[in-house]
């Protein structure tokens, strides 16, 4: 399964700039009632870039940006580009040992923060607010005319480092290029996408959606609206669609049938809402479709190794039939899908294997993890040729459309609210707790589970939980806490799932278990 690929620039900030010179008075950025023209968004951009080029950044740098989404923020991924250099975007709210890890992880040369007064370890911090755009219409922010920097990176120079969680008990920094960015918008923007679009911007900086969601929209001439707040709400989509002209959503699943659970009309006006991240329940799309059957609604999938979307399917009325497993569809531009057998063989249709991606998506390494790199991304035998491809983990099929289908995952890893969670990063977080002895993470009922055997430290269940949300992002910090006298065992000695969901519906803060 191979998509073709498009002819437009293969840079991120140069894909901005172009839109700036066709359309330099269209509205880039929307926050707050304020608008922000792209003529003004490339100006400042390369104004940052110069800045930053004076401190020494250039290519081969990782530039932490700390900062909640707001045009500045913007701003500043595009003056680092310009650059030559990549950015990752931290949450200001995480713990400092996190920004510190991660500080640490790319070797931060300089942080530009929100708040410049936060603890980097010593690095150089400046301040956010040196890139705030001028207001829309201001004087002298017509056509943009500074220069650009004399760095050039290709295609496959990083852009973006995106940490998400690792089982080695620290955050697992994904190497994105440029290419891999900008893939999916070379062509013809693809749905909801491009002039006349405007999309919300709702997804957390840090994650690789983030970038399709503000980038998409910026590389082609749509507009995006920036979300205060960590999640979009229905009340927000509705506001967005009467006062900004909102027309495409995009939405983790959770969200998705939360909006169509709480709130089906708050849909209404867009032409293009895009799910993804877990899988799509059929009454949920069913319910969606018969109320906007003009409404497109497209179901994606897409590991951040392979940033952004691998494959993506317009959901009919048919793939929600009673029972049905709505496909995952077709591989985006430049983008190939491979389900390989354990021989590495591909499997014919129908047959379940491990899906494996190839192509422009891929993340160029794991920072500073060569051997994870190695065994993740393996070249695979494809028509006589040796083609370097990502292994998911996930199990998949192609069914006898030629449609992928989802069939689970071979590890533990897991999705909460469409964030990638790795239980064994959470284990080892718990386990470093006063008062943690031995401890497993599961789901439950759609929650994070975390289940422990007190030591000899003080503390319960609430401390437990409160010495987490000191140390690790809340999507990664468990929302059930029970204390077990041991961890359940089945009679084979494996970890019993099924006491352990039985523990976590018990109102009680101790639980005693047996073999």
């Amino acid at each position: 399964m191979t998509a073709a690929d498009g002819a437009g620039p293969s840079l991120v900030h140069q894909a901005v700039a172009r839109t700036a010179e066709r359309f330099p008075r269209a509205t880039a950025l929307v926050h707050r009632g304020s608008r922000v023209e792209y003529a003004d968004l490339h100006r400042r951009a390369l104004a940052v870039a110069a800045r930053l080029a004076g401190q020494g950044i250039g290519a081969g740098a990782v530039v932490p940006l700390c900062a909640p989404r707001c045009p500045e923020l913007v701003v500043a991924q595009l003056g680092v580009l310009w650059c030559g250099a990549a950015y990752t975007i931290v949450d200001p709210r995480w713990p400092a040992e996190r920004r510190l890890a991660i500080g640490d992880l790319v070797a931060a040369p300089l942080v530009l923060a929100a708040d410049p007064g936060q603890d980097w370890g010593g690095r150089p911090t400046l301040p956010l607010t040196a890139a705030r755009p001028p207001r829309a219409g201001a004087a002298g922010a017509a056509h943009p005319s500074a220069a650009a920097p004399a760095t050039e990176v290709d295609a496959g120079a990083a852009a973006t480092v995106v940490f998400t969680s690792g089982t080695t008990g620290r955050p697992k920094g994904v190497v994105l290029p440029h290419r891999a960015v900008t893939r999916m918008f070379r062509g013809a923007p693809p749905p909801g996408f491009g002039p006349g679009h405007a999309m919300p911007q709702g997804a957390p900086p840090w994650w690789d959606m983030y970038s399709y969601e503000l980038l998409g929209q910026l590389m082609t001439g749509g507009t995006s609206l920036l979300v205060d707040g960590d999640y979009l709400t229905p009340g927000t989509l509705r506001r967005m669609v009467r006062q900004d002209g909102a027309t495409t959503l995009r939405l983790t699943t959770s969200l998705f049938t939360l909006f169509v659970d709480e709130d089906l009309e708050s849909f209404a006006g867009l032409g293009t809402v895009l799910v993804g991240g877990e899988r799509l329940p059929a009454p949920h799309a069913a319910r969606f479709l018969r109320r906007y059957p003009r409404t497109a609604l497209l179901n994606a999938y897409g590991p951040t190794e392979s940033c952004m979307h691998t494959t993506t399917h317009r959901v009919r009325p048919e793939d929600c039939a009673d029972g049905a497993d709505i496909p995952i569809g077709s591989p985006v531009p430049a983008t190939t899908v491979l389900v390989l057998d354990g021989q590495g063989r591909l499997c014919p249709p129908g047959q379940t294997g491990e899906i494996c991606v190839a192509g422009d998506g891929l993340a160029t390494c794991y920072l500073g993890e060569p051997e994870l790199t190695a065994r993740a991304f393996a070249p695979v035998e494809v028509g006589g040729a040796s083609v370097r491809a990502y292994r998911t983990g996930d199990y998949g099929l192609v069914d006898p459309d030629g449609l992928l289908r989802f069939r689970g995952r071979r590890d533990r890893q897991t999705k909460i609210a469409g964030h990638r969670v790795e239980p064994a990063e959470v284990e080892a977080a718990a386990r470093r707790s006063p008062g943690v002895r031995d401890c497993a993470v599961t789901v439950v009922d759609q929650a994070l589970a975390l289940f422990y055997v007190p030591g000899d430290g003080p503390g319960g269940p609430a401390a437990v939980r409160h010495d987490l949300l000191s140390r690790l992002p809340r999507p990664l910090v468990p929302t059930i806490v029970r204390a077990l006298d041991r961890l359940p065992l089945t009679p084979n000695g494996k970890l019993d799932h099924d006491a352990l969901a039985t523990a976590a519906r018990t109102p009680t803060t101790r639980t005693r278990s047996t073999r």
